[in-house]
């Protein structure tokens, strides 16, 4: 028979803070007392990393002040008066027992998420340490009986301490099986003789706590190391027998759990681990080098998560595992090592490895490791692309400002030329752009055009900003331009733009033309920097135009202090909209339009900065309701959608979630973007039209 348990009807979390580990394990034993449904502990290296995590940091609310050390109690009942009654029972008890600093009750469900989502990311949290050196997982799933954790975490720590080095806690409190992982070096000889001795003085340690070196995740080799000394040999003698009995050729997933390799042997690291470093363009200070940036990727897998965020789109078109960022990351780092012939690293097996990586940056918020498999892949293109010859179409899709430029004047003409039959058949044959994805219409009377003959009848109180009109703004949709530019006059801006901007350089950056870039970037950072230092700030309105600035141009140019400078100063409309809003000063007169809005964000901007500000502008204006999708990556990835090969894993990435989101929409509901990426896919795959977000808030502005 099975024990069914009903689920509960409704679920409580206490987060107690502590400013050490003794007091949050002793505070354990009290919290058993009162019954909890779960007791989870989350250390200091989790919570200082989680901080620092591009993702996690802006979902931290739950936290008050520095712990090092919380307990998540969770409590359940059939009504929120029940569930509010055990809390305060707790935290009658946690007053003689324990004394957290501070307490955080949570009865909301999206708030409960985002403390479990930073426990069940806490392997990949700890693993992005810096350094060679990580928490490591010989010892790391001990338990003793609850009662006993004070005591035994604190001996614990202090064999940790007395070779030298430290570790990182989580786990279970409510069970007594915490998830220690001692911090060390696997690649030196020293560090592997660390991990022996602390591992055999950790042995001795459970044993004389009554306890287990393999509380839940069972023996396999690391734990078997030490059969005879926790089983005795007599009894590991039975489990031959046993084995034997059913696999007498011990064929059957041999040497697991006894007669196992030493702790020392069949490490994936080692002493033999020599990957050799290639040269790079980016700069990968920040992340060590270029081959620490590959090993952030530590093997987690919350790159195969699917039907939730958006990491990683190719597997949740596939359900592949060398199309995630784990599988990337796993054939760059043999290819490296040499695990793979070293001539593999510039070859086109790893290029099909990477060919499918969408460069949605996602992996670099959603993976608690923040792996950033777009830059990765940006620099292994410019290394692949000195031995090999870059393909034409890539150097179409990075000179798509230049084209635009040239087709603009002749707009009418060019857009029925490039549209006709014949020439995207020849387009097709040629460079590979799919016959039924054409490129977006020019305009001849682009937004530089309109700006130039634009005069403002607002006042500016509030100064100058510089409106960076981007290739897609001023060729392709100047709406977006003209729309931004009065949501910004009528916040009491003046609108500066710059004629001798060039292009951002993210289709040159997305094909791994990094030089080409890289001049764009130097030319864009001078001519922007003098107006910087005025404390004028950079308006951006194509997520993917800002990511580049924020996020690629100081990699492109060294570090370069100017660089980084301006990426500080860009910002968006909807950023300017929230932070300005009842600020005292000039603010804007919304009319009574009425509008129910659906809001689709860039990938780019979901990774890097979120998309809270974007929705709360949406929902200034009095008759506008604005809720956002939740879908994962649309798919298109700039050229990518419109490459022949690549249309049918396009429309499946959009098709999880986002089409038939859009689909299921009313027809008075306004489907919002802010990447012409995003418009141009869902107008390619749903019935629907998508537009700008400032077109939108420009409709609730009076004429």
């Amino acid at each position: 028979k099975l024990n069914l348990e009903p689920i509960p009807k409704v679920k409580g979390l206490s987060v107690l803070h502590f400013t050490d580990i003794s007091s949050a394990m002793e505070a354990t034993v009290a919290t058993l007392e009162q019954n909890p449904d779960a007791v989870e502990h989350m250390g200091d290296m989790i919570i200082s990393q989680a901080r620092k995590s591009l993702g996690f940091a802006r979902n931290l609310t739950f936290l008050e002040g520095n712990p090092t050390d919380i307990l998540v109690v969770e409590m359940t009942g059939d009504s929120e008066a029940e569930v509010h009654s055990k809390l305060d029972k707790l935290d009658e008890r946690m007053k003689t027992g324990g004394r957290p600093y501070a307490t955080t009750r949570l009865m909301k469900a999206s708030e409960q998420a985002q403390v479990w989502a930073m426990r069940q990311a806490g392997l990949g949290l700890m693993m992005n340490i810096p350094g060679d050196a990580k928490p490591m997982p010989f010892v790391e799933d001990t338990a003793v009986p609850p009662e006993k954790l004070p005591e035994y975490v604190k001996r614990f720590d202090e064999i940790v301490q007395s070779n030298g080095t430290e570790a990182g806690y989580y786990g279970h409190a409510s069970v007594g099986c915490l998830h220690i992982r001692p911090v060390v070096d696997m690649k030196t000889l020293d560090g592997i003789d660390q991990m022996a001795r602390i591992a055999d003085e950790i042995s001795d340690l459970v044993l004389e706590f009554g306890g287990s070196l393999s509380g839940e995740h069972g023996d396999g080799i690391v734990r078997g190391a030490f059969a005879d000394k926790m089983f005795g040999s007599d009894l590991v003698q039975h489990f031959r027998e046993v084995k034997s009995a059913f696999d007498r050729n011990g064929v059957m997933n041999p040497n697991k759990i006894f007669d196992t390799p030493k702790l020392t042997e069949n490490l994936r690291y080692g002493t033999n681990y020599k990957p050799i470093a290639p040269p790079v363009r980016l700069d990968w200070s920040a992340e060590g080098g270029y081959i620490a940036a590959i090993e952030k990727c530590n093997g987690v897998g919350a790159c195969r998560k699917v039907n939730a965020g958006a990491m990683c789109p190719s597997y949740m078109a596939t359900r592949e595992e060398k199309h995630t960022t784990r599988g990337r990351a796993n054939s760059l780092r043999a290819a490296l090592s040499g695990a793979l012939p070293t001539d593999k690293f510039a070859s086109k097996d790893l290029i099909k490895v990477l060919d499918l990586c969408l460069e949605c940056k996602s992996c670099k918020s959603e993976c608690p490791s923040d792996v950033d498999m777009a830059k990765i892949k940006y620099e292994y293109l410019y290394q692949y692309y000195k031995t090999n010859k870059v393909p034409i179409r890539s150097r179409v899709v990075a000179d798509i400002h230049k084209f635009n430029e040239l087709s603009a004047p002749l707009a009418p003409i060019a857009n029925a030329v490039n549209r006709s039959a014949p020439v995207k058949f020849l387009l097709e044959k040629t460079i590979g752009f799919d016959r039924n994805r054409p490129s977006p219409k020019v305009v001849r009377n682009t937004f530089q055009k309109w700006f130039k003959g634009h005069k403002s009848t607002n006042p500016s109180p509030r100064g100058k900003v510089i409106l960076f009109h981007d290739t897609f703004m001023n060729f392709n949709h100047p709406s977006i331009g003209i729309s931004a530019t009065r949501v910004l006059e009528a916040m009491g801006y003046e609108v500066v733009i710059l004629n001798d901007r060039k292009c951002c350089g993210r289709p040159m950056i997305s094909k791994g033309l990094l030089d080409k870039a890289g001049e764009n970037a130097r030319h864009n950072v001078d001519l922007l920097h003098s107006y910087v230092e005025q404390g004028i700030k950079i308006v951006g309105c194509e997520a993917s135009c800002v990511s580049a600035i924020t996020d690629d141009w100081p990699d492109l140019l060294g570090g370069d202090a100017k660089a980084k400078q301006v990426a500080s100063a860009v910002v968006t409309v909807e950023d300017l909209l929230v932070e300005n809003h009842d600020d005292g000063k000039q603010q804007v007169n919304w009319s009574e339009a009425q509008r129910e809005i659906q809001f689709f964000g860039h990938c780019h901007q979901r990774a890097l900065t979120g998309t809270s500000n974007s929705l709360k502008a949406l929902n200034l204006p009095d008759g506008y309701t604005a809720l956002e999708i939740s879908a994962g990556c649309c798919g298109m990835a700039g050229s990518f959608g419109y490459e022949k090969e690549h249309v049918a894993i396009s429309s499946a990435t959009g098709e999880d979630r986002l089409f038939p989101a859009i689909r299921a929409a009313g027809s008075n509901v306004e489907i919002a973007t802010n990447g012409i990426s995003c418009r141009e896919q869902i107008g390619f795959n749903t019935p629907r039209e998508s537009r700008h977000i400032v077109e939108i808030l420009a409709d609730a502005l009076f004429d």
